[in-house]
């Protein structure tokens, strides 16, 4: 009797142990799936970090004081998903291979093949995601099939392989008809034929993708694709009502900020100069700071810049975007852009308006440099060059000029003709000088060149 007393407390015991890691799990389960319904209704589309951490504090107690629980598996995928969330990539790895390692009869073993695969996705590590999802498909189980095959096709994407991309993506379609992914590899193939400049495909891939896509963020990617592939094929007008259907439909301003982007660019290429300039206005009016706002602005300078040739406004728009906190790679494009144009607006100035102290060559050589490495304009800095050259013929920048010009021809023009008369002309002009002697040592080098090259034509 004793005995059998003593066998019930400890049957209890354990149903009682088991209870208590049951409802570890069930709470830490419940953790991650707020935190994924969390992810799908967040603007930046990530799920929050403290339910993640309570995920992974409740699995790792599961893991830690009961290592024989037949939740352990349970609680490594669980942890290991909450990890790849988080962007802890190498952390996710780790819990997926223990899974797949130790518990090699877990029902959860290709899941965690899969997201090895996923895991080395999100780390860029392509190639080795690729294997870890053929792996998947080879082993023709576990219901990740379509699933690894998708995420193969985004690799390939990814690593900018459209050749793969296109080729496996038309295996996918054959073989996985009704997959819930076969509308989002569409449009990655579709995007592929653009970058390819096949727009006529790329317009028939999309108006499939349209007539099967029925989540709704697919639906409104493909259809902002759609309207990009028409605008660029001449079919602006069309484009552009589907992308402002777009943008009147959602709130986000995120979502509206690249809307009106592709808005812009299709009137700037329709050469509707105000249209876009105004479009970006409405943008600015809605939303008057924060990052999209200072990309409006930076937009708006380079339309001035570019197309209105104003350089007061384009200034003006690049020192307004400067005060709106924009991301860290606009605000280095026009930090540039607004030194380079107010160099050129005082060289302008100065030249316009010379006084006794005006050292015009100078300026004239400045303003040409200016031209050439900060606004990457080499026909105006060829033409500023020349001018230094053939109206300061006596000055000590005439000879600067002409390396630069001869540096032009070769690197920028690739004219191996023009390069070699600019280096004799400037042994002629300018004998005995150090531009002299760098012009005779790289009209040998362009010589050496040119007799290698003659040489290798005719074996």
């Amino acid at each position: 009797m004793k005995y059998k007393g003593f066998l019930i407390c400890i049957i209890l015991c354990f149903i009682g142990n088991n209870c208590v890691y049951y409802n570890t799990f069930y709470n830490a389960k419940m953790a991650y799936n707020s935190a994924i319904k969390s992810k799908k209704n967040s603007p930046n589309k990530k799920a929050p970090p403290d339910l993640l951490n309570k995920v992974i504090e409740k699995c790792g107690k599961i893991i830690k004081y009961s290592p024989n629980s037949r939740w352990v598996d349970d609680a490594l995928i669980l942890m290991g998903k909450a990890y790849l969330e988080k962007g802890e990539y190498d952390k996710a790895l780790r819990k997926f291979e223990e899974i797949i390692i130790y518990y090699p009869e877990s029902p959860f073993v290709d899941e965690a093949l899969y997201l090895t695969g996923v895991t080395y996705l999100g780390r860029e590590d392509y190639n080795l995601a690729i294997g870890s999802f053929n792996q998947v498909i080879r082993m023709k189980k576990g219901g990740f099939e379509d699933d690894a095959s998708f995420r193969i096709i985004e690799a390939y994407y990814k690593k900018n392989d459209l050749d793969n991309l296109l080729l496996v993506g038309k295996d996918f379609a054959s073989n996985f008809p009704g997959s819930p992914f076969l509308p989002r590899m569409l449009l990655l193939m579709s995007d592929a034929y653009i970058q390819r400049g096949n727009l006529e495909e790329a317009v028939k891939t999309l108006k499939e993708a349209r007539n099967i896509a029925r989540e709704k963020e697919d639906k409104n990617d493909i259809d902002e694709k759609y309207a990009i592939a028409l605008i660029k094929k001449g079919n602006i007008d069309e484009g552009l009502s589907i992308l402002k259907n777009l943008s009147e439909r959602t709130t986000r301003q995120e979502r509206i900020a690249v809307l009106t982007f592709e808005i812009v660019n299709a009137y700037l290429q329709d050469n509707k100069v105000e249209k876009a300039l105004k479009e970006l206005e409405n943008f600015i009016s809605l939303f008057p700071s924060g990052s999209y706002a200072a990309e409006a602005c930076y937009r708006k300078g380079l339309i001035y810049e570019e197309k209105s040739r104003d350089t007061e406004s384009a200034i003006a728009a690049y020192d307004n975007a400067m005060k709106l906190s924009p991301k860290e790679d606009i605000y280095a494009l026009l930090t540039q852009k607004s030194a380079v144009l107010k160099a050129i607006k005082e060289y302008k100035e100065l030249l316009a308006n010379p006084d006794s102290s005006t050292d015009l060559p100078k300026t004239h050589f400045l303003l040409a440099e200016v031209y050439l490495f900060g606004k990457k304009n080499i026909d105006t800095a060829l033409v500023v060059y020349k001018n230094v050259l053939d109206s300061f013929p006596e000055t000590p920048f005439a000879p600067k000029a002409a390396m630069a010009i001869a540096w032009i021809y070769e690197n920028e023009k690739q004219d191996s003709i023009e390069t070699v008369n600019m280096y004799e002309s400037i042994v002629e002009r300018f004998p005995e000088t150090e531009y002299s002697l760098a012009a005779l040592k790289a009209i040998e080098r362009l010589r050496e060149k040119q007799g290698k090259r003659n040489i290798e034509s005719k074996e």
